[in-house]
């Protein structure tokens, strides 16, 4: 196991930042269902994206992923919905665990730091 596996830092997003696995998922329901304006490419990528995080979370216990993709599809911004985002992405596992389950979508961040370990 790397040593950068427990590093807390987030999703890369670029630029240096990071967010959370739950906003990064919340992100992905965004560009999948509610920006018609992004690129086919980045609708693709979001809803893959989307079908692993939440397939991952199942498999690790997650009961809700068909109310937390009915939320993300409505557009719905709440407590619930991101409470549940968070849940989700804690079954995933930690960030190492979600951005293996994003590369294993065949989805690559450019930012990715994990990507330099071998």
């Amino acid at each position: 196991m790397s040593r950068y596996h427990d590093m807390p830092e987030g999703v890369p997003v670029g630029n240096g930042h990071h967010i959370s696995p739950a906003e990064f998922l919340l992100m992905a329901g965004f560009l999948a269902y509610r920006a018609p304006l992004a690129s086919v490419d980045a609708r693709a990528a979001a809803r893959r994206v989307l079908d692993a995080v939440l397939s991952a979370a199942a498999a690790h216990g997650f009961v809700h992923a068909d109310a937390l993709e009915s939320m993300m599809a409505s557009a719905e911004k709440s407590a619930n919905a991101h409470s549940l985002a968070e849940q989700a992405s804690a079954a995933v596992g930690d960030t190492f665990a979600y951005l293996q389950v994003i590369r294993g979508a065949g989805v690559a961040l450019e930012a990715d730091p994990y990507t330099l370990i071998t």
